[in-house]
């Protein structure tokens, strides 16, 4: 069985503290830019503090969205 996320959460970036949280569809890529009102970058990656990541997790749960961490 194959498990699919609504957010790919990507930590090891090239700044450190800082992560990437990858829309994986429409839903989500609305939720991150309209109900969190977060910036995107050209590719649609929402770049977000390590320090901030377990709270969108939780946030984003209460959304019904789920996110995986790579």
């Amino acid at each position: 069985m194959t498990n699919h996320y609504d957010f790919t959460i990507i930590t090891n970036t090239d700044v450190a503290g800082m992560s990437l949280v990858v829309a994986q569809n429409e839903d989500a890529f609305s939720y991150i830019t309209q109900e969190e009102e977060f910036g995107y970058f050209q590719d649609g990656s929402v770049p977000l503090s390590t320090d901030r990541i377990s709270r969108f997790i939780v946030d984003a749960e209460q959304a019904q969205l789920s996110a995986a961490l790579v």
